[in-house]
């Protein structure tokens, strides 16, 4: 009964570690370093997740024209009957596994939280890249009891 009680505790301190935006943040780092789309997406905010539905709205607009600025920029070869047929999950998923993606990533283990800012439901979480002098911040926004990314990331991006 002991051990079952300290696995709940465990549980429970996970979950509200889980819960602050320096964690929120590692969380997504983590998906997209695991290229894994369902987890990133989960770490976006609705706002976000809107933006990115609305950016696969426009991308299957024209497939024909998506499929080879995407093959292009991305370095993977990508069909306009892809893009037709993808959800937002895949259009991540595809971000996240390409080639172009990868290469510019720093090493996980580079890029260290140095802080947070809570105000309000908003937070602006700080943190470095070794070898590289000044912090970089990004956006969190709180959305029920969780932190995930804010949209102004999505939109800078776009």
């Amino acid at each position: 009964m002991k051990k079952f009680i300290f696995l709940i505790l465990v549980v429970l301190t996970g979950s509200m570690y889980a819960n602050n935006p320096e964690q929120a943040f590692d969380n997504l780092v983590d998906a997209m370093y695991a290229g894994d789309g369902p987890g990133f997406r989960d770490c976006l905010s609705s706002e976000s997740v809107a933006l990115v539905d609305m950016m696969l709205m426009m991308v299957k607009f024209k497939p024909e024209e998506a499929a080879v600025e995407i093959s292009s920029e991305l370095g993977v070869n990508i069909s306009a009957e892809d893009v037709y047929g993808w959800t937002s999950i895949d259009l991540i998923n595809t971000v996240l596994s390409s080639p172009r993606f990868l290469a510019e990533l720093p090493p996980r283990e580079d890029i260290v939280v140095s802080g947070f800012e809570i105000n309000g439901d908003s937070s602006v979480v700080s943190f470095n890249l070794v070898d590289l002098p000044q912090p970089f911040e990004i956006l969190m926004v709180k959305s029920g009891a969780d932190w995930k990314l804010d949209q102004s990331v999505i939109q800078a991006e776009m």
